[in-house]
């Protein structure tokens, strides 16, 4: 019977693509149709059934690949160019702000914790008397005169880089912080990489001594 004479003339090509796709899948699925087909040499030939199958090399498997074996772009190389380096940080010192209810007090430390020669300021050193220290510009001149024993520093050791430290409330904190955002602090500001916060809240705890009063 040929293709011409055959039902399939009859079927629409949608159907006939899909039992081409039913068919092809079950060769691979070794499943034998419900019904003996009718189709004709022609159209299994289209198909490519025709055809032997291809059967896989004889070959070992591979196992996967060595971990070491891809190179890290982002890993640092093992060779000891400076250029695959990055360069080592700004040492780091420590401006360290203490207010309390009498007086205003600034440090500077290395980044060793040592104490930096000239490097302590309070109201009293500033020449203000009694409760004066306390005040707004007692903290505004202890800060000018801390950035400029930062600006000698930069100038005698290079590069640095300054982590910023307060501790308690009082006027002088508010002339501090503001001597950050002034053209005092041009040059100083841009070195800050840290700023904290060690103003200790007592929370309970047995009865504080008696406050001193100037």
């Amino acid at each position: 019977m040929s293709l011409a004479h055959s039902p399939l003339r009859a079927l629409r090509p949608s159907v006939l693509r899909a039992a081409r796709r039913i068919l092809y899948r079950s060769t691979f699925l070794n499943v034998a149709p419900s019904r003996p087909l009718q189709f004709t040499s022609n159209l299994i030939a289209d198909m490519g059934l025709d055809k032997p199958r291809a059967t896989a090399p004889d070959l070992p498997p591979k196992g996967p690949i060595a971990f070491d074996s891809i190179p890290n772009p982002v890993s640092r190389s093992n060779n000891n160019n400076s250029r695959d380096f990055l360069p080592p940080p700004p040492p780091k010192y420590h401006f360290f702000a203490s207010y309390s209810r009498n007086n205003t007090k600034v440090f500077l430390y290395r980044p060793d914790g040592r104490l930096v020669p000239q490097g302590w300021w309070t109201g009293g050193s500033c020449g203000f008397k009694g409760a004066n220290r306390k005040g707004y510009e007692a903290g505004y001149q202890c800060a000018v005169r801390a950035f400029k024993r930062l600006e000698e520093l930069i100038e005698e050791k290079g590069r640095i880089s300054l982590s910023v430290h307060f501790a308690g409330f009082g006027k002088g904190r508010m002339a501090v912080e503001s001597v950050f955002l002034t053209s005092e602090g041009e040059k100083i500001r841009p070195l800050v990489v840290e700023v904290e916060d060690r103003t200790k809240i007592k929370i309970g705890g047995t009865r504080s001594k008696k406050a001193r009063r100037v």
